[in-house]
Order: C-alpha cells, then structure tokens, then sequence
C-alpha cells in the first residue's frame, strides 16, 4: 500500500491537470449549449464522470496513506441507484440487471465515492463472471434489524438497525478450494487483462472502514451472491447550500498563475464569465514581476502548487514581502507540502484541490474577498 501511495502522488498532480482541463472546458461548453440541444445532456454526463474521476482519485491517495476519512450521513439508495444506471450502459445486454430497492429514506454514515465503488466492483466482476453465458444480476437492498441474537451472526457489528445489499449473479460459481482466498490482496482468477487481484480487497477494505461488514455465498453452477450489512445513521443527508444557477459573481481583478498553458486559457475564460478581470502567467517569475509592477493592481492571486523555479507557496510568500495583506490562494492536483491545515498555517487565504470546479471555486473565490 506504501507503494501504491507514492505511485499514486506521483500521478497525481499531472492526472487532476489533465481533468481539470476536462471538467473545465466542459463547464463552459454547458453554458454556451441550450438545454435542449442533445449535446447538453452528453456534456452533463463528461462532467459526472470527471467528478467521479477526481473523487477516485482522493480516495486512492486517502485509501494509500491510510488518513482519516470525511465521512456523511448519506442516502444510501440514491448512490445505489446512480451506479446501476451507469452500469447498465456499460454492462452488455445479454444481462438482465434487475433491482429490488425496499428503503428509500434510509441513511448510513459514509463516502458515496467509495459506495459507488463497492457496488461498480461487485456488479462488473458479476457481469464478467457471466459474458460467455448471459444471465441475470440481481441487487436488493433493504432495511433488517439486528437483535442480540441475530447480531451475533455478524460479529463486526452490533444489534440495531442495518441496511443490507445483496449483489448476486447466475454465473458459474466460485470454487470451494479458492473461496476463503478471494478477498485476499492480489488474488484473481482472471485474465491479465482483466484484473489486478486488488478490486474484491479494496471493497472488504472499505466495507470495514464504513464499520460494515461482507461476506460471500457461492455454489459452483449456482451462481454468487455478496451480502453487505452497514448500521444505520440517525443523521439527515446534508443538504446542498446552493445549485449550480447560484454561483457568485464578482468585478475584482485576480492574478491567476499556472504552468499548464491549456488550464491558464481555460480559467481565465471561466472567471471572465462570472464577471472578474484576469491576468495569467505560466511562470511564476513572470507574475511576481506583473505583481511587483503594480501590488495594488491585484485583488487576489490564485496560483498553482507544483510548477517549474519555484513552488506556489514559496511564490506566496515573495508576493506577500512585497505586500502583506494580498489574499492568495494555493490550488494542487496532490502535494505532500501543503493542505488545508498547512494552508492557514502559512497565512494563505484558501487551498483548493484540483481539478478546479467553477461553482466550488467561485464560492472559494467569494469568501476569500467578502473577508477583505
């Protein structure tokens, strides 16, 4: 896991540069394409997939370092349901995917990006286990109450309620000699092609993490089914502050500083639109020569965290010899040399993690000068 930490820092950085490109041209092009043209509905699709990109790629530098996770009182259907219909474009039609969802409101303390994953995992290995044959993928969730008798069938978890999903197929079965192995890290029977022996660990690994617990039923020419039991959350979902009509505006000028030309272009498109004056540079030397020309010139600087001759929070610090009070923000695709925490530490006004969404950065970008 040390090992796939520093692969995946390493990947990072560049990584969310490619989908910040992505997800932020794709955020202009919804707004110059009506929503009744076809091509609106593909685009909102474009950027669900690179949100998804860019929580895939958190969990695995969390999953990696083994650090706290941020977890929410979450509606555990609506996740459900949201990866069943992507599933069923990618899944082949020779399986039938039927559903039987028995709780609605129910809520469990968790990651969605992490759910959605247990349940992508299970649902792709079962449709692999069935593409020579076809057949039929079955998902049913529902509440179960747990008394002390029946809780002590589970012994990771308490009496109480749960809700309980259950992923079975009619595949072929797993074999009795290797079913005790399966969620053992690096074990697959598949093709080289086709797994790393990582996906069924990584799920057991996250169902513990979510203090649930998983176990597998299977019968060679039967078929398999996943049972996953988590305990029920008393919280309510949080609810979004804000939609995406609602992001705020502002006629302030900003230095926006970036080594990735193609991020430069498309930033400065983004806050042109919501009202704001941009200058960018790709160089840091550059901007802290347009800075020192005219300080008071400059509302708010934004720069990015790795980029060649120096790093963005040394860039800060050079900024702010030359004038104390200018709001900087530090946005990276990964860095083990700043975080939030380390962020207010160094007087800086905000950090954000990349790919950059126009509505969450407008936000940022709002608080950051109302404090002024």
């Amino acid at each position: 896991m040390e090992s796939i930490g520093t692969l995946a820092g390493g990947i990072a950085h560049d990584f969310n540069n490619i989908m910040a490109i992505i997800l932020g041209n794709t955020e202009l092009a919804l707004d110059d394409v009506p929503k009744w043209n076809s091509a609106h509905s593909s685009l909102e699709e474009i950027k669900k997939a690179s949100l998804r990109a860019k929580n895939i790629v958190k969990q695995l530098l969390s999953f990696s370092r083994k650090t706290d996770q941020k977890l929410q009182p979450i509606q555990i259907t609506s996740v459900i349901k949201d990866a069943l219909k992507f599933l069923r474009s990618t899944i082949p039609t020779t399986i039938n995917i039927h559903r039987d969802i028995q709780t609605t409101e129910e809520t469990i303390l968790a990651d969605p990006t992490q759910i959605n994953q247990i349940i992508m995992n299970l649902c792709i290995n079962a449709s692999q286990a069935m593409e020579q044959t076809g057949g039929d993928l079955n998902v049913t969730v529902a509440k179960v109450i747990l008394d002390n008798n029946s809780a002590k069938d589970y012994p990771d978890l308490k009496s109480g309620d749960h809700v309980k999903i259950m992923i079975s197929d009619t595949g072929p079965g797993i074999d009795p000699e290797i079913i005790g192995q399966i969620f053992d890290p690096y074990f697959t029977t598949k093709e080289v092609s086709k797994g790393s022996g990582m996906g069924l660990s990584i799920v057991h690994g996250i169902v513990k993490s979510h203090s649930g617990t998983i176990a597998v039923d299977s019968s060679q020419g039967k078929g398999t089914k996943f049972i996953i039991l988590f305990p029920l959350a008393t919280e309510k979902p949080m609810v979004e502050a804000q939609t995406i009509h609602d992001i705020p505006r502002g006629n302030e000028t900003i230095l926006f500083v970036d080594d990735e030309l193609s991020i430069t272009k498309m930033v400065q498109r983004m806050f042109e639109r919501l009202g704001y004056k941009v200058e960018t540079t790709t160089t840091p030397r550059d901007a802290l020569e347009r800075f020192s020309l005219n300080p008071d010139n400059f509302d708010l600087v934004i720069t990015d965290m790795t980029m060649p001759q120096m790093t963005g929070v040394k860039l800060a610090k050079k900024l702010m010899d030359i004038r104390e009070d200018i709001p900087i923000i530090v946005c990276a695709g990964h860095s083990t040399l700043v975080n939030e925490e380390k962020a207010k530490e160094l007087s800086l006004a905000a950090y954000i993690m990349k790919p950059i969404d126009m509505q969450e950065t407008a936000q940022t970008i709002r608080k950051v000068l109302d404090k002024k």
